[in-house]
């Protein structure tokens, strides 16, 4: 990377974390296409599990760093607006602001990232936890 001589003459360490970091999630596409970029992107978060004995944390920064790799691409998932229209009927607002629904789709964004990290921790640890998430019924 250009940067790295700077880094390596200010002995900046930080920086140099956050390239390798860089480099590590996004398999250095950012030299390449966007389309391969953001397939790489997604490809990369869907193929991400925890490691039978990596701490959640530990795994919880990774999924957080790639979702931001995703966010880069404006990649996005779980916005659907048809399911945000519905959502907002249902509560009653047939006439939503663009406010209304950019909040319930950031809402719905979110969820499904929980929903996804979940499902891709180690199943011997948190399986009993998802199996009272699937069988959790909202009224």
């Amino acid at each position: 990377m250009p940067e790295y001589p700077d880094m390596e003459a200010e002995l900046d360490h930080m920086k140099l974390l956050h390239m390798i970091k860089k480099l590590g999630y996004t398999c250095r596409t950012n030299d390449l296409n966007k389309s391969h970029n953001r397939a790489m992107a997604n490809l990369n978060l869907m193929n991400l599990h925890q490691d039978r004995f990596q701490d959640i944390q530990e795994f919880r920064d990774q999924y957080i760093a790639l979702k931001k790799v995703c966010s880069k691409w404006d990649l996005r998932f779980g916005r659907c607006k048809e399911c945000v229209l519905a959502i907002l009927k249902e509560e009653g607002i047939t006439e939503p602001s663009n406010q209304d629904i950019n909040k319930t789709l950031n809402k719905l964004e979110e969820e499904y990232h929980a929903i996804i990290f979940v499902y891709k921790t180690d199943r011997q640890i948190y399986g009993k936890y998802l199996q009272q998430v699937e069988n959790y019924l909202p009224q």
